[in-house]
């Protein structure tokens, strides 16, 4: 009985360690930020937030973000209820910003980049806009 408990106890400490270096504590953890009313998740190649501000400060932020980071802003539209950004990067990776409202004063945030996204470009942009706030 008591190697039976100590292998099911070894089980379920490895499978923490192999999500965690998985990236799998990402979608409990993640990233709080000073604008930003919760963290932001990345899933299936996007990553989605919670920002404290309309849609268009949103927008007016990423624009500023595009412009610090040296990415062509291709277009960029927001209304008191939704906006969107497109812009490439240097080597030439579509990026998509998508605001919706979700309160008066509280927004959902969703970047991709790419394809198939890139979560390190793509966590580095919102942390941008988060500082253009």
């Amino acid at each position: 009985m008591m190697a039976w408990a100590r292998n099911v106890g070894m089980g379920v400490v490895l499978m923490a360690t192999v999500s965690f270096l998985a990236g799998c504590t990402a979608l409990v953890v993640g990233a709080a930020a000073g604008g930003a009313a919760a963290g932001a998740l990345y899933y299936k190649g996007e990553l989605k937030g919670d920002l404290d501000a309309t849609p268009e400060a949103v927008i007016a932020a990423t624009e500023k973000a595009f412009k610090d980071l040296i990415w062509a802003k291709e277009t960029a539209a927001a209304s008191k209820t939704d906006g969107m950004a497109t812009a490439r990067t240097a080597t030439g990776k579509e990026v998509k910003v998508r605001v919706n409202t979700k309160t008066a004063q509280v927004s959902e945030v969703g970047i991709r980049i790419g394809t198939f996204g890139d979560e390190n470009l793509s966590r580095l942009l919102y942390d941008r806009i988060v500082a253009f706030l």
